[in-house]
């Protein structure tokens, strides 16, 4: 029977992290088990952007700036096993809170360092955001036709940050396993950025490398990319192989003169010309349901609202609606044995936070004096029944 609690379980992470990619790395080891406690600033009537990763964490408002605000966080770290941060290089030093200071006081910490330029290098001070990162790590330049196409925040905050934050945790906690001391983790999202690109620096290194928008996986090639429909929807081809060509052409009633010569670069823009004519005489719904259950390689472009109702993700349960409208993202990968489970915020009224803390030695006349400072920031008493 699967183990509920996660492979996680056990795991005590402190989260400091402030912008998305570090609320985000620690929701992903809050899903898989570990106990998260996210600091949250202080900051009245502003929408702080870890609201919207929040799920099985517990959180405590700490104002860094305060008189022994640094000192509770450190507290609080004595017993934790990760420390997440995502601040440039230098302010956790300048609040006493560096891997000098909190590693000497707990040696088994994994203290892991989330930010755009990584820790050192000519960048490393500068202001940055996902579409700078993923400029100069690659990505940026390489995706696009004519003009480079930013992906949202995905390729730099979440694929180049996040994950590898996640990752490097994870061994960093599995070498503990092995030496007893843990380590820092330099998750820079230059560095995770470049990596994602290892196939096109290879290709670059052969001469084979074509440019933005000019290879096969860029769009240039017919038989992969997007071609829009009668109704201005879109459908996603990528029958590479030639038996999946072959499909995708009998179903747009083209004939095999096309397929003959699938691998001739000086086709491709002709070919493509003649496949976006036949995709747009039909609305995109038609065109899904003619490749339904084929090996073309064809599928719809589905807008964000449209995909928890696609057939094969409401199988899975990748993304669920529930009774308020809300959508629900399950955790992935899917462990057959130590699955990650979506739970609800833990509870965040004064009792809850307060009894949190006293789980880390910090009992109610510490917590007087830290509220006295300002570093403390709790909630309301609850009022009596």
């Amino acid at each position: 029977m699967a183990d509920r609690a996660g492979p996680l379980a056990g795991v005590s992470v402190i989260d400091v992290s402030t912008m998305g990619p570090g609320p985000f790395a620690s929701m992903v080891l809050a899903d898989f088990g570990a106990e998260v406690i996210e600091v949250r600033r202080p900051v009245p009537n502003e929408v702080d952007a870890a609201d919207q990763f929040t799920r099985g964490k517990q959180q405590l408002t700490i104002d860094l700036r305060a008189p022994g605000g640094a000192e509770l966080i450190a507290r609080l770290t004595d017993t934790a096993d990760v420390f997440l941060e995502g601040y440039r290089p230098g302010t956790m030093e300048r609040r006493g809170l560096g891997p000098s200071v909190l590693m000497v006081r707990n040696p088994r910490l994994v203290y892991t360092r989330l930010t755009g330029w990584g820790q050192d290098g000519p960048y490393a001070s500068l202001a940055g955001h996902d579409i700078n990162y993923v400029a100069i790590g690659g990505p940026l330049g390489a995706v696009g036709h004519d003009a480079p196409m930013p992906a949202l925040n995905l390729l730099g905050d979440f694929a180049s940050g996040s994950l590898p934050a996640v990752l490097g945790t994870v061994l960093a906690l599995l070498a503990r396993e092995r030496t007893g001391r843990g380590q820092v983790v330099d998750a820079g999202m230059v560095d995770g950025a470049a990596y994602l690109l290892f196939a096109q620096f290879c290709e670059l290194g052969l001469g084979q490398w074509q440019g933005r928008g000019a290879g096969m996986l860029s769009g240039a090639a017919p038989f992969y990319g997007v071609y829009q429909c009668a109704d201005g929807r879109w459908m996603s081809v990528g029958s590479i192989e030639s038996k999946f060509y072959a499909q995708l052409l009998d179903g747009l009633g083209l004939g095999d003169d096309l397929l003959s010569r699938q691998y001739d670069r000086e086709h491709w823009p002709d070919d493509r010309a003649a496949i976006a004519r036949v995709f747009a005489t039909r609305p995109r719904d038609h065109w899904a349901g003619v490749f339904a259950g084929t090996d073309a390689c064809a599928y719809p472009v589905l807008e964000l609202a449209e995909t928890a109702a696609d057939a094969h993700v409401a199988a899975r349960g990748s993304v669920r609606i529930d009774g308020a409208g809300r959508p629900h993202v399950r955790p992935a990968p899917r462990l057959s044995e130590t699955p990650g489970t979506a739970r609800e915020p833990r509870p965040a009224g004064r009792a809850a936070q307060c009894g949190l803390l006293a789980s880390r030695g910090i009992g109610a006349e510490d917590i007087s004096q830290y509220q006295k400072s300002g570093a403390l920031h709790l909630p309301p008493a609850e009022p009596m029944r």
